[in-house]
C-alpha cells in the first residue's frame, strides 16, 4: 500500500495463528495510519495507562525514570 500522506510504501504487521494470518493496520514512518485510533500525524497517542501507540497498533509501556528504581 502506498501511504495518501507521504506517498511511499506503508508497512503491517502479521501474525500466523496456524489456521490464517491476522493483520494489523497500515502503517507509515511518517505516521500515518488507516486506523484513526493509531493515526500520529496530529502527535502522540497514549493509552490510559501511559502506554505510547505506533502506527501499527503496538503499544510502548511507559519508561521508568532511573532515579524511581529503587
Amino acid at each position: 500500500m502506498i501511504c495518501p500522506n507521504c506517498g511511499v510504501m506503508c508497512d503491517r504487521d502479521e501474525a500466523d495463528v496456524g489456521v490464517g494470518i491476522i493483520y494489523g493496520p497500515w502503517g507509515c514512518y511518517c505516521g500515518w495510519s488507516e486506523r484513526a485510533e493509531y493515526n500520529l500525524l496530529d502527535g502522540p497517542k497514549l493509552t490510559p495507562d501511559g502506554y505510547e501507540l505506533d502506527q501499527w497498533g503496538g503499544a510502548t509501556p511507559p519508561q521508568i525514570l532511573e532515579g524511581e528504581i529503587r
